[in-house]
């Protein structure tokens, strides 16, 4: 065995014998979860809500079992739902760990190998709502320097090309609903530059505004869900504008500016099209709390705050801010009022309360309303809130670090001997690890596309 095999076997070795710490058990302080609605919040003091909630909500999952047959038990998958949490779980890890994030994310992706929903038919392969889990891989391979991590995504996407450069024949759209502009424009345009291949930036950016010439109201300066809402109208009488969909779209797009190169020809359109939304939006901010109702042209239909689309326009406009996209002056305060409300309404279980559950439409939430998304996107947007005392940050923004090498990247392992074992018992050890030894040292590695 070569030195440098021996170092990171015995690396691994005293990595596997050494037991992780307990976590700390989850205590809510009411107090923790107040900030001053008029004042730019403390850093630490958000990473600390942050980290309670992203804990709680890792336990809540821990507590829900994996099955199989899969059932619908409410446990982690790769669907949208899972997806829009381990994305903000993503990026919390790129400022702390104290919640177990980045470990957490890897056993996810690892349990299901690094795969996407939808292969039980052609148009679940095309589903932009089983493409979003495509972040997760790509943060984890942008922090490892795997390529193996994006070679299932690579290969989905890479099907779906030539059939999204085409246009859409008359009354259907590849991604026809708004919240798609969330799920999958992000990922695509990150794969882009993690590869260097523009097919993918260039296949996105045609469906991206096949959707917005569809999908936009030009009067209204809001997207539609889909294009049933133009002919639905709300008990009140008026248009039927979703709160969360537009919050996709508004937070989609932060994601998508974050990746899209800076030469990009569509980006100055890209730009102008989340101003003149977000503009739309921060008209239609709840004065009392600083979030925003589940319809946002009827605040009684139903009645008040739902959180999902609030930390969506709430990531948006922290990202905006932060990014100088939008005016500091005019949406430091919204924002600063949006993160105390949401902050706000975490319930004592630690997990954000008044998620309006998944659907396709207004309905009434409560305080014991929680949701996946909606915590993946208190997680987007408490991340941002933390720069709002930065000042300017350019954007593309750059991939995060990579990690050091460490034994979690030795893909065959040794074991340690058994404590207590008989015989035969070691026995059977010594000739496993013949096994591995020669594994380690004669497997071929092949080198994967870059």
């Amino acid at each position: 065995m070569t030195a440098k095999k021996t170092l990171i076997v015995a690396l691994l070795l005293a990595t596997i014998a050494t037991p992780a710490p307990a976590a700390a058990p989850l205590t809510y302080r009411a107090e923790a979860f107040r900030f001053d609605p008029q004042a730019v919040p403390a850093p630490d003091r958000v990473l600390a809500v942050l980290n309670h909630t992203a804990a709680a909500q890792i336990a809540a999952l821990a507590a829900q079992p994996l099955h199989i047959p899969r059932e619908r038990s409410g446990g982690v998958t790769v669907n949208w739902i899972s997806a829009t949490f381990l994305i903000g779980l993503g990026r919390l890890a790129r400022v702390s760990d104290e919640a177990g994030a980045q470990a957490y994310l890897r056993e996810v992706a690892e349990h299901y190998n690094f795969g996407l929903l939808g292969a039980w038919s052609p148009h679940n392969m095309m589903d932009a709502d089983n493409v979003a889990i495509g972040e997760v891989y790509e943060e984890l391979a942008a922090r490892s320097g795997e390529a193996g991590e994006i070679a299932p995504l690579r290969d989905r996407l890479d099907g779906q090309l030539a059939l999204l450069e085409t246009p859409p024949p008359p009354g259907k759209l590849v991604w026809w609903w708004c919240d798609s502009l969330f799920m999958a424009p992000p990922v695509f345009a990150r794969l882009s530059v993690q590869t260097g291949d523009d097919r993918y930036l260039k296949a996105m950016d045609a469906q991206w505004w096949h959707v917005y010439d569809r999908l936009w109201s030009p009067e209204h300066k809001l997207f539609w869900r889909d294009e049933r809402f133009p002919l639905r109208k709300t008990r009140g009488g008026q248009p039927l504008f979703w709160s969360r969909g537009n919050g996709w779209v508004a937070a989609g797009l932060a994601r998508l500016l974050d990746t899209l190169p800076a030469d990009h020809p569509s980006r100055a359109r890209y730009i102008a099209t989340f101003r003149t939304l977000m503009d739309r939006v921060s008209q239609l901010q709840r004065k009392e709390d600083g979030l925003w109702t589940a319809n946002l042209l009827d605040p009684t239909d139903p009645s008040g705050p739902e959180t999902t689309g609030a930390a969506l326009f709430a990531y948006a406009m922290a990202w905006g801010v932060n990014h100088g996209v939008l005016d500091r002056k005019a949406y430091l305060p919204r924002v600063e009022r949006a993160w105390s409300g949401l902050a706000a309404k975490v319930q004592p279980n630690g997990l954000l309360g008044f998620a309006q559950r998944a659907g396709d439409q207004p309905v009434p939430s409560a305080a014991d309303d929680h949701a996946l998304y909606g915590t993946g996107a208190f997680l987007l947007a408490g991340v941002e809130v933390m720069d709002l005392g930065k000042g300017f940050t350019a954007f593309p923004s750059a991939e995060p670090r990579r990690d050091p090498p460490g034994p979690v990247r030795l893909p065959i392992a040794l074991r340690p001997k058994p404590a207590g074992a008989t015989p035969e018992q070691i026995a059977d050890w010594a000739r496993s690890q013949e096994e591995r030894q020669a594994m380690i040292d004669l497997s071929f590695d092949p080198p994967l596309k870059k």
